[in-house]
This record gives structure tokens, sequence and C-alpha cells, in this order.
């Protein structure tokens, strides 16, 4: 009889590690250190923002950042970019929107402004505040981005005039207009916050309204 130990066993259970691929890995460092720079660009200043202090924040090392990063310009213009990107697209739903009047569209994209940037204020206090001058290559890139911003709304003004809907003239400058305006506010109302959002969005409209001259429909 064969001894109960000399028995065969089974063989042991695997255990299974979810384990992450190196691009996986490289990816969340890189999401994490944009999380950071949203975070502590807003809330310190990108100037007295340290590249340690990102790395800390982001929980990664020196050598992690960068591997993502050339620098903190690298990552302001990145962070920049991508709330940018998805502004862009919410205003362009909104302009682009149908059966609408212009009291309506005008409603919508201040709304679309607001959903994108000033729900979560660091946003607009970087796109606003922290990007300005922060260098050459970040001024040049947010100014394409206001211009790109111009286009949009002067594509829509232009659509409205040649469906007669506002009078004939050049709408250029008047997009200029309504992009610094609300520009403007949204600085003043992120450095002393006197007036609420909801109270500061009114005013966005009934400036724009004002601007637009109230005209058609």
């Amino acid at each position: 009889m064969s001894n109960l130990n000399d028995r065969q066993q089974p063989a042991p259970a695997k255990r299974i590690y979810a384990k992450k691929s190196a691009t996986d890995r490289a990816q969340e460092r890189h999401e994490g250190l944009l999380e950071a720079g949203l975070q502590l660009f807003a809330t310190q200043g990108y100037a007295q923002t340290t590249i340690e202090a990102l790395c800390s924040e982001a929980k990664v090392t020196t050598r992690h950042f960068y591997q993502s990063f050339q620098g903190r310009e690298a990552l302001l213009l990145a962070v920049y970019n991508q709330m940018v990107e998805e502004l862009q697209i919410g205003l362009l739903s909104a302009i682009q929107a149908e059966h609408q009047n212009m009291q309506e569209k005008i409603q919508q994209v201040i709304q679309a402004l607001v959903t994108h940037y000033l729900t979560d204020t660091r946003r607009a206090q970087i796109g606003v505040l922290e990007v300005v001058g922060a260098s050459a290559t970040v001024e040049q890139r947010r100014r394409e981005v206001i211009h790109s911003i111009v286009n949009y709304v002067q594509v829509f003004l232009n659509t409205k005039k040649k469906k007669k809907k506002i009078p004939e003239r050049n709408y250029y400058w008047l997009a200029v207009a309504m992009v610094g305006g609300i520009n403007e506010m949204m600085a003043e109302w992120l450095m002393n916050r006197s007036i609420s959002l909801e109270e500061l969005v009114q005013e966005m409209i009934n400036t724009v309204n004002f601007m637009a001259g109230n005209q058609g429909n």
C-alpha cells in the first residue's frame, strides 16, 4: 500500500498577476503628470511650480518625468492643448447646432464654454491666466487658440449674414471683440470672484447679445 504522502497531490493553482505592460505604465505616468500639471499650475501658478513638486504630486521620479516631457513648458503646453481640444469640440458642436435663433445660439456657445472651462476652474485659471506670457512658445500657442476661436465665431456670423439674418458687414472685428471680451470677463472673475458663476454666465450672454446688436433670429 502506498504511503498517503506518496499520493500525487494536485498542483497548486497558479497565481495570475494583472501585469501592465511598459507602455501602459508609461501612459499612466504621462496621464498622472498631466493631472499634476493641471492641479499645481492652477493652484500654485506655473512660475512657482517646480519639476520636483510635479513629480511628487504625480508620484513619479524625475527620470520618469523627462521620459514624458522635456520640461515644465512642455507639460504646460500639453495640459493647455488637452483643455483646448475639448473646448473647441464643445464650441464647434454648439455653433453647428441647427434650428436655433441668434440668442439661443449665443446661450449654447456660452454654456459650452462654461462646461469645458469654468465648471472646473483650474482649467480656466490655466487657459486664461497662467499661459499668458509663460514663454514665447506658450504665448504663440495661446494666440493661435484665440484666433481659431475667433474664426469659429466669424464663420458663424458670416453664415447668418449670407442668410440675411444680420446686416452686411465685415464680422472679423466683432468676432475678435466677442472672444477677447469673454476672455477678459473670465480673467476678471477668476481674480476677484465678486459675482457667482451663474451671474457671470448671464453677464457673458448679455454682453455678447449687446455686441451682436440682438439682431436677427
